[in-house]
C-alpha cells in the first residue's frame, strides 16, 4: 500500500518536480545524492536486507535516470556549483552475502561504491550485536573478502571497531580508539589509505562535536551520516561543510528511492539540527 501510496503522489506531482529540477539547474544548485545499503540477500530478510531483484531494479533505474558516481566523485560535486543529478552508492557495516552478488554486479556495471566495515567482527567473525538480537547469526565480512572487493574496485571506509553508537562515547581516547582503530586496522590488512567514514546508526544524536574533531584532526576527508537528506552543493571548493556527507537509506523500496531522488519539493522545507559544528575547522588542511 504505501508503494502504490508513494506511486500515486509521484504522478500527481511529477509536473512540480520537474519544475524545481529546472529551478535548480538554473541556479546551479542541483543536490547531490548519496545511497547506503547493508545487504543484499535473498535470504533472512530484515529492514537492513534488500533482495537481489530488488537491488538490480535500483540499480537499473538509477543508472537510466542519474549519473552513478564514486563518494570522491560526489563530495567533488558537492563543493562547486552543480547542475547534474547524480548519486553514489555506500553500503555499512560489511555482510558476507555481498560478496556472493552485490559487489560482482556493481563491478559489472562499472560502478564504483564505498563499502564501511565494522573491523572488529571481520577479525571475530562473530555476527553483529543487532543481528544476535534477532536470534540471526549473520556471516560477517572476512579479510579475504574485503581484498575481494578491493580487487574489483571497490573503495573501503572506517565504521568504528565494534560498531558503537558514537553519540554515547564522552572518553577521547574511546573516542579515537573506535574512529582512528577502524581505519588503521583496515589500513594495516589492506594497504590502502581510509579517507572515509561512516557513523554507525547515522542519526544527529549518534554524531558529537568530538567525534567529529576526532575524524577531521586524524585526516580524513569526509564522513557520512544516515538519517536522509540531499547534499546542497556549497560553490566554495575550500569549504569544511562539504566533509558531512548527508545519506538516504535505500533498502526500504523501489518507490521511495524514486521519491527522494525525483526531487519531493516537501523535502525542501526538511531542517535538521546537528550536534556538531564545522565552521571552526575550516583552517584544517583538507
Amino acid at each position: 500500500m504505501k508503494e502504490q501510496a508513494l506511486w500515486l503522489y509521484q504522478q500527481v506531482t511529477r509536473r512540480s518536480r520537474h519544475a524545481l529540477l529546472q529551478e535548480l539547474r538554473s541556479t546551479a544548485q542541483v543536490p547531490v545524492a548519496i545511497l547506503f545499503y547493508h545487504r543484499v540477500a535473498d535470504s533472512s530478510p530484515n529492514d537492513w536486507t534488500i533482495g537481489r531483484d530488488d537491488f538490480c531494479r535500483q540499480l537499473d533505474w538509477l543508472q537510466t535516470n542519474l549519473e552513478v558516481v564514486s563518494l570522491e566523485e560526489a563530495q567533488s560535486r558537492i563543493r562547486k556549483p552543480n547542475v547534474k543529478q547524480s548519486v553514489a552508492i555506500t553500503f555499512d557495516d560489511g555482510y558476507a552475502d555481498n560478496a556472493e552478488f552485490a559487489i560482482p554486479e556493481l563491478q559489472r556495471r562499472g560502478i564504483r561504491a564505498t563499502y564501511f566495515v565494522s573491523t572488529d567482527f571481520t577479525e571475530s567473525q562473530q555476527a553483529f550485536p543487532h543481528d544476535r538480537a534477532l536470534a540471526t547469526h549473520l556471516r560477517p565480512d572476512s579479510l579475504e573478502e574485503l581484498r575481494y572487493y578491493l580487487e574489483l574496485g571497490m573503495q573501503l571506509g572506517a565504521h568504528t571497531r565494534s560498531h558503537c553508537d558514537c553519540g554515547t562515547l564522552a572518553d577521547p581516547g574511546q573516542i579515537e580508539h573506535e574512529i582512528l582503530g577502524s581505519a588503521r586496522q583496515l589500513e594495516t590488512w589492506l594497504g590502502i589509505q581510509v579517507k572515509y567514514f561512516a557513523f554507525p546508526f547515522g542519526m544527529p544524536q549518534n554524531m558529537t562535536q568530538a567525534a567529529v574533531d576526532c575524524i577531521l584532526k586524524n585526516g580524513f576527508k569526509g564522513f557520512c551520516s544516515a538519517y536522509g537528506a540531499w547534499n546542497w552543493p556549497i560553490g566554495d571548493e575550500h569549504s569544511s561543510e562539504a566533509i558531512h556527507l548527508r545519506r538516504i537509506h535505500a533498502d526500504p523500496g523501489l518507490q521511495r528511492l524514486k521519491n527522494w531522488l525525483t526531487l519531493d519539493s516537501r523535502k525542501l522545507r526538511q531542517r535538521v539540527a546537528l550536534p556538531f559544528d564545522l565552521t571552526s575547522l575550516d583552517s584544517i588542511q583538507l
